[in-house]
């Protein structure tokens, strides 16, 4: 019986792992919004704080550029860009600049 219990439990420790690799998979994307002053950064800022699944964003202001940092499974590149659109930004996604970021650390 101890056998069986300690063979389940280490097949239980094992998978867990390798769930939480699929879970963490994140993916970035750029887009070309609108911005030109701090003030710009720090609205689009607080809104997408409050969006599940936005793990970073990077900002350049001379490029007018967000670069977001998301989990696909949790929230779609196009609700990010309806949600900087809602605030009065333009919004254009950069597909060529889109990339795959891998597992989470």
């Amino acid at each position: 019986m101890k056998q069986i219990f300690f063979l389940f439990s280490a097949m239980l420790l094992l998978a867990l792992p390798m769930e939480a690799q699929k879970k963490s998979k994140t993916e970035t994307t750029n887009f070309s919004v609108s911005i030109d002053c701090q003030h710009c950064i720090d609205i689009i800022t607080k809104e997408l704080a409050f969006v599940k699944g936005v793990r970073d964003l990077k900002f350049s202001i001379e490029e007018k550029r967000v670069e977001v940092t998301y989990r696909p499974d949790r929230v779609s590149k196009e609700t990010i860009a309806e949600k900087i659109r809602a605030l009065g930004y333009e919004v254009e996604a950069s597909e060529a600049q889109s990339r795959e970021a891998g597992k989470e650390e």
